[in-house]
């Protein structure tokens, strides 16, 4: 089996193993995710919590129904839209050009500044730096869109989660790792060997990501524009200290 194959049938083990069901109730908007990247989406005392599922829950009250949230890797998130067993992924999913071509994106909803963690005895000065480094991100993120485009020459290892890319770097394996600046902060505030910078403001916003012929696109980008007119979405970014 080829890399490709490899990687879609891990997918597929994960989407399998997810909980998803093909056939949700009429009155739920199912909704998934990969809660590891706090303050988006994250587990909390076995909850799961954050800007994306606090969005999720007033576009689904807006559309009438109840967010029923399925917690997977991030990988899987497409494939389960694709399948039909979630009506949308709501995870910090960047519309990028290949996955127009087989999904619906909403407008952004949010737009990031991107930072690289590195070793605190091994600076990195910007991102002119990166050329010949080892880079991790996660795999199929915003990061690892933004290092394809202006990694300078930098050998890119995509990951699971952040957490695991956190713990490579740590460990010498990688030598530097591109986040959101609230990763940043996060991460570096609980590993005083690590130290970060600012690269730059993506271009590419998040997004919410739906089947190519769903229904919801037009009514969901109301909802956010609607969201966004009224106050909601600067109050869930003043609550989860996104300003």
């Amino acid at each position: 089996m080829g890399r490709l194959g490899g990687f879609l049938f891990a997918c597929w083990l994960l989407l399998s193993s997810s909980g998803c069901s093909r056939h949700g109730a009429a009155n739920e908007f199912r909704v998934a995710l990969s809660a590891d990247y706090p303050p988006f989406e994250f587990t909390d005392k076995g909850e799961v919590v954050g800007f994306d599922v606090d969005l999720a829950r007033a576009v689904a009250h807006a559309l009438g129904r109840t967010a029923v949230f399925h917690d997977m890797n991030f990988c899987a998130i497409l494939p389960s839209i694709q399948a039909g067993m979630v009506d949308a992924g709501i995870s910090t999913i960047t519309a990028t050009a290949s996955r127009i071509d087989s999904y619906a994106f909403s407008d952004p909803y949010f737009y990031e500044e991107l930072h690289i963690i590195f070793r605190a005895v091994e600076p990195i000065k910007g991102k002119e730096d990166l050329r010949s480094l080892k880079v991790a991100c996660q795999l199929g993120s915003t990061m690892e869109i933004w290092l394809r485009k202006h990694g300078q020459g930098a050998k890119i290892i995509p990951m699971d989660s952040n957490v695991q890319a956190i713990e490579a770097l740590k460990a010498g394996l990688v030598d530097a790792l591109v986040v959101d600046s609230f990763q940043a902060q996060e991460f570096c505030a609980r590993n005083g060997t690590l130290d970060h910078i600012f690269l730059e403001r993506s271009g590419d916003g998040y997004a919410v990501a739906l089947r190519k012929d769903s229904p919801l696109l037009s009514t969901i980008n109301d909802i956010l524009g609607e969201l966004d007119e009224d106050g909601t979405i600067a109050a869930l970014r003043e609550k989860w200290k996104l300003q």
